[in-house]
């Protein structure tokens, strides 16, 4: 962690570019690559920077001088930690710059699966339909939907997200509820348990970070037992959910409609995602963009080269792994 010797800096998601850094360094940035040719970019880097490509043992085992491992996002679910830890390796991340566009995404997706707009938009422009038959408009439309000041909105994952839904819920008048989490024996103050969001809930904006302790935190026992016209929305992570049972679950006619901006495996593809299934009905994706607008990337960007220079300069922050002074 010092500042006197000359630092490898290598970008390995190739999109980010931080500003000048106040230390003396050389710069390589890498397009998305496989695996393979990951490693091999790695092998020199001091510091890596990365946003969504997995850094597992075989790529941090691979970096023999690696000193920190800088995310350039919230979730770091894509980062062996303990291989990390293990190899002195710090890890730190960008906190809360995505909050207001995580939140407007989650409840443009809402919008969108509540209202219909992808099944209405192909209606309409099909240039027939509307015209033969004005009925079957509506007829598409399937079981009318609830207004906002009918919904209980169940905000699951308190964190900086998870707040500015629930503020966003309430100024459009909904009932908001708070889910404790679903392992928790004590219910905090201003939650209910997780059981009785479920039971409780019409719609459920899941804002929760990928863990052993949230994965398939939604499987066909929730569904089962939420309202058969509930909505999910999943802004957290893909994990959280299960993918083939709420498939399962979309199909029967379990609940009402799920809409996703992320996915178990990602890239999501046609054959590791049983949500790309064009036959899945009431269902949204959109590929790991929620985080993206002009003020969450220079919030991210001007983070990024705080973080480093911090961590250069031997005052760390955003820290999800410390590195032990010394060799």
């Amino acid at each position: 962690m010092s500042g006197t010797k000359k630092h490898h800096v290598v970008a390995v998601d190739g999109w980010i570019n931080p500003p000048p850094l106040n230390f003396e360094y050389d710069f390589t940035k890498y397009p998305t690559v496989g695996q393979d040719l990951l490693l091999e970019h790695v092998k020199d880097a001091t510091i890596v920077i990365t946003s969504g490509r997995p850094m597992n043992r075989a790529v941090i085992e691979a970096a023999p001088v690696l000193e920190l491992i800088s995310v350039s996002g919230t979730g770091t679910d894509h980062i062996d930690l303990e291989a990390a830890r293990e190899r002195n390796v710090a890890v730190c991340r960008v906190p809360a710059q995505n909050t207001e566009t995580v939140g407007e995404h989650a409840f443009a997706l809402y919008f969108a699966l509540k209202r219909r707009i992808l099944p209405l938009h192909n209606l309409a422009a099909d240039g027939k339909t509307w015209a033969q038959s004005p009925p079957a408009t509506a007829k598409a439309f399937g079981k009318p939907p609830r207004v906002n000041s009918e919904e209980t909105l169940v905000v699951v994952g308190y964190g900086a997200i998870g707040r500015h839904v629930e503020t966003m819920g309430r100024a459009l008048g909904m009932n908001v509820l708070i889910a404790e989490r679903k392992s928790s024996s004590e219910i905090r103050e201003g939650r209910i348990s997780f059981d009785e969001a479920v039971e409780k809930g019409t719609v459920f904006f899941i804002v929760a970070p990928g863990n052993d302790s949230t994965r398939a935190m939604f499987s066909t026992p929730e569904f089962e037992t939420m309202d058969s016209s509930a909505l999910i929305i999943n802004c957290g992570r893909g994990g959280v959910v299960s993918e083939k049972e709420v498939a399962t679950a979309l199909r029967e006619g379990t609940i009402g409609g799920y809409a996703t901006d992320v996915f178990e495996r990602e890239p999501a593809t046609s054959e590791n995602c049983p949500l790309l299934d064009p036959s899945v009905p009431n269902l949204i994706h959109t590929p790991h963009l929620a985080w993206f607008s002009a003020k969450a990337i220079r919030g991210t960007i001007e983070t990024v080269k705080a973080n480093i220079e911090g961590f250069v300069a031997g005052k760390p922050q955003n820290l999800v792994v410390s590195r032990k002074s010394g060799p």
